[in-house]
């Protein structure tokens, strides 16, 4: 008899979002967009936080990767989900919370794969 290998187990429990109609999956990172979605979430995180109080081109800075974020994440779902739909159809802070949950996914995703490897 065949070892059966369950890798469904390491999927976690959904979250959906939904935003204008559309129902999102932020449980996870589809493994396609892992790595530009680390690399905006990187730029956001690498943000001078002083000059972000100081609401100057750094909080422009950061709205925009936030809005690119969450452009990349649903792009590949919802490919009418552009950086202009956003903008056009997102209020600051639906666009704020959807950015921090994919940052949490994101994060999810790398302790999970950690997690399983040193089992």
């Amino acid at each position: 008899m065949a070892e059966v290998i369950d890798l469904d187990i390491l999927k976690p429990e959904g979250k959906i979002v939904k935003l204008n109609e559309h129902e999102i999956d932020l449980s996870f990172v589809p493994c396609g967009i892992t790595f530009e979605v680390d690399e905006i979430v990187r730029e956001l995180s690498s943000i001078n936080k002083d000059k972000l109080d100081k609401n100057g081109n750094e909080t422009k800075l950061a709205f925009d990767l936030c809005i690119k974020l969450c452009t990349v994440f649903c792009e590949h779902d919802f490919p009418e989900m552009t950086e202009e739909w956003f903008r056009r159809k997102v209020d600051g802070s639906q666009i704020n919370i959807m950015a921090n949950l994919i940052k949490d996914a994101l994060n999810r995703s790398y302790q999970g794969i950690e997690r399983y490897g040193k089992n």
